[in-house]
């Protein structure tokens, strides 16, 4: 046996960054849903005409993205102007939501009375729509970007928030005792003790927050921008084009499943010392 095989035998085996589920389900089910809605289409009457097929959904799908009608409806050809505007609103949301809340999630362990006071206040907003707030939004930062990005800021923001003040109260107390007896300072503790063992909770709450993000920022484009998926969707069943509402719904949901993909992802490869949390679920 030469060398190099046995040095490509002892080498450890490559990590794929991004990897598809393993599950089987993940492809059956759809595609059994797919057949299912092409069955249907073949033996439907006329009483559900107003149904979307699957042949008029793909069809309308490729117009979006590649504007096969040469820019006969309001969609054609608009999809990744749409998908940019979408995602850059989800990811600023998430991100901001997301340091905001962690954020004050610490600062609440390290001033106890923060903690006190923040709290009432979070439950009372919690169960309030966020959509709610729209229309102050909207008279705050006007048409376009801002009451978006706000909504769904202030979304992520509570479900994130909610997740890391549990995640760190959740952190035993032994570990900070025994912390504190080695000689480790409240600040140190706080960093290297209690961070740590709470960012697979916190990790978890911002994928939660990531789903979320999407419900929150479809139902404000629908209302308070121009462009995206939201836009598109509430467009298309003013017009009752129904097929191009399926259309987007089908979107969203991929664009949604591939955004929980990448952040399962960074967490397997930044939590390799809490694997089997990171990969939760996948």
């Amino acid at each position: 046996m030469s060398a190099a095989v046995q040095a490509a035998e002892a080498a450890p085996p490559t990590r794929r960054f991004l990897r598809l589920p393993s599950n089987p389900y993940a492809i059956l089910v759809p595609a059994a849903l797919i057949l299912a809605w092409q069955l249907a289409d073949l033996s439907r009457t006329d009483g559900f005409s107003m149904y979307p097929t699957l042949q008029g959904v793909v069809s309308c799908w490729l117009d979006w993205v590649f504007n096969t009608s040469g820019g006969q409806f309001f969609y054609s050809g608009t999809l990744w102007i749409d998908f940019i505007a979408s995602m850059a609103r989800v990811l600023g949301g998430l991100l901001l939501g997301s340091a905001l809340a962690v954020a004050l999630g610490l600062l609440a362990l390290w001033v106890p009375l923060i903690d006190k006071l923040t709290d009432p206040i979070i439950q009372m907003l919690r169960p309030i729509p966020k959509t709610a707030f729209l229309p102050f939004a909207i008279l705050l930062f006007g048409l376009g970007n801002g009451p978006a990005l706000f909504i769904t800021t202030y979304g992520v923001f509570l479900i994130v928030y909610v997740q890391v003040v549990m995640s760190i109260k959740l952190v035993p107390a032994d570990l900070r005792n025994a912390s504190r007896m080695l000689g480790a300072s409240r600040r140190k503790v706080l960093t290297s003790v209690v961070l740590p063992a709470a960012l697979p909770g916190i990790c978890g709450g911002i994928r939660i927050g990531a789903s979320y993000a999407w419900l929150i920022l479809i139902l404000a484009e629908m209302l308070a921008v121009q462009e995206g998926f939201g836009y598109v969707l509430w467009h298309a069943y003013e017009f009752m084009r129904m097929d191009v509402v399926v259309a987007a719904m089908l979107t969203i949901g991929v664009c949604g499943f591939l955004m929980d993909l990448a952040i399962v992802a960074i967490m397997r490869r930044h939590l390799s010392w809490a694997v089997d949390i990171a990969q939760a679920n996948v």
